[in-house]
């Protein structure tokens, strides 16, 4: 009886484009945080909403429970722009007053925007991180384990 000789299966790339794709997207917004800051457009928003959500975190640290908070801004030709952002605070506030608030954006993609409070260099170190550990992994070559066949 003749053996059949093996067949190459061609290689399964989809794997490897999610990660690099999942990567580059970490990539991307955490580049973003730094140069919304340097290149955006500084205004003063009103903070409108601070809702709590759901219970309790089931942190380590008690009484810690999730906001959502709410926020808008004028743009110089009058149209108003709104946004959101999440933050952490304690069971009796959220840490962050309603009220004016500063805020930026970009000029010519206004619902790019956020809190001036909420750009963080430790934030955009951590997705810039994460993303190129990702593109990493996608490029790292598997060891074929070599042993007897049975």
């Amino acid at each position: 009886m003749k053996k059949k000789p093996d067949k190459k299966k061609p290689p399964n790339y989809s794997g490897k484009i999610l990660l690099i794709f999942f990567g580059a997207l970490l990539v991307l917004y955490g580049a973003s945080l730094p140069l919304l800051d340097a290149f955006g457009t500084h205004t003063t928003g009103q903070i409108t909403v601070v809702r709590r959500e759901l219970g309790d975190r089931q942190d380590p640290k008690a009484n810690r429970y999730s906001y959502s908070v709410g926020y808008e801004f004028f743009l110089d030709d009058g149209s108003v722009v709104y946004g959101n952002t999440k933050t952490i605070g304690s069971s009796s506030a959220a840490g962050i007053a309603m009220g004016a608030a500063p805020v930026v954006y970009l000029a010519e993609l206004p619902w790019i925007n956020r809190l001036k409070e909420d750009i963080s260099p430790l934030a955009a170190t951590v997705f810039m991180g994460s993303g190129g550990f990702l593109i990493w992994a996608a490029f790292l070559k598997k060891e074929r384990r070599k042993g007897k066949k049975t």
